[in-house]
């Protein structure tokens, strides 16, 4: 594989068998909140889950968003790490943003609740691949692999890892390879 430009999602799956202190929070937390947002939604109570309450009022969609705030201080406490995606050293990988969704719910059995949480890094420099390891470095680090050594890391390749945006060298302007990590943008 090409050198490019990518960054990563991981999505986290939380359920009523969280084993961590954060997925046993957000897990109990989400779905309080979802309780109490569905009810917008479900004003006769005549609808036990999520998927009926959406099929029954598309504008329920908005339950991922609205129930997403209640744990946001969750993953704030996270200090834009990924919980359960570490480097081959054990590092967590860093994350500049994340989406929360739910998954499946029910306003009358906990145990069918479940969300995710999927994280998405900053830009990362793909280097290579070694069979299912990809070689990485952070930040735009096309230009300075050509001149001198770069700090790189290893990430198995893994279920619910996957490359959310990707840029191959050669489609990369002269000038957007010479900006900063932070100014460069990988177009969707």
């Amino acid at each position: 594989m090409e050198k490019a430009l990518i960054r990563l999602s991981y999505r986290q799956m939380i359920d009523a068998t969280a084993q961590t202190d954060f997925e046993k929070e957000v897990f109990h937390e989400s779905y309080n909140e979802f309780l109490l947002q569905v009810q917008a939604y479900n004003r006769d109570q005549q609808f036990r889950t999520f998927e009926e309450v959406r099929m029954a009022d598309p504008k329920a969609a908005s339950l991922h968003y609205k129930v997403g705030f209640s744990v946001g201080l969750f993953i704030r406490s996270l200090q834009q790490r990924i919980p359960v995606l570490t480097d081959n050293l054990g590092q967590p990988l860093s994350f500049a943003g994340h989406q929360f969704e739910i998954i499946a719910s029910d306003v009358s059995d906990k145990t069918v609740h479940k969300v995710a949480i999927t994280y998405i890094t900053g830009t990362l420099t793909l280097l290579g691949v070694a069979g299912e390891y990809l070689i990485l470095a952070t930040g735009n680090q096309l230009q300075q692999v050509a001149k001198q050594a770069v700090q790189t890391f290893v990430v198995k390749i893994q279920p619910q890892l996957s490359i959310a945006d990707y840029m191959s060298a050669e489609n990369i302007s002269a000038d957007m390879v010479t900006r900063r990590e932070d100014q460069v943008t990988i177009p969707l």
